[in-house]
C-alpha cells in the first residue's frame, strides 16, 4: 500500500532520508507500519527519532492523517488507507 509521507520543522528525519516528502510502500496498514518502514530502509538515526531511550513514540512529534485529523501518540495502530498522507511534525517550545 502506498503512504505519502512529509515532515515538516522535524530535521532528524528529513535529513537522513534526503527530502522533506516522499512515498513509501508498507507492507502493512497502520501508522506504525508506516514509522516501521522507514526504520528498515533509513535506519537506526530515524529510529532514535520517532522514539525516545526507552522505547517510547516521542511525545513531541504530532501526526496528522490528510492534513485533517490528528492521531495521538497512543493510537498507532489507527488504519490508513492507499495513498493517505501522513505528516510528522515536531513541537517546538519556545519563548
Amino acid at each position: 500500500m502506498k503512504i505519502n509521507v512529509e515532515f515538516l520543522g522535524f530535521p532528524m528525519v528529513s535529513d537522513v532520508i534526503g527530502k522533506k516528502k516522499l512515498q513509501v510502500d508498507i507492507p502493512g496498514h497502520t501508522v506504525r507500519d508506516v514509522i516501521d518502514e522507514l526504520i528498515r530502509l533509513y535506519g537506526k538515526k530515524v529510529k532514535d527519532a520517532f522514539y525516545d531511550e526507552k522505547g517510547n513514540f516521542d511525545v513531541m512529534i504530532q501526526v496528522a492523517l490528510n492534513e485533517k485529523t490528528f492521531i495521538p501518540a497512543d493510537k498507532p495502530h489507527t488504519a490508513l488507507s492507499e495513498g493517505d498522507t501522513l505528516t510528522f511534525m515536531l513541537l517546538l517550545a519556545g519563548g
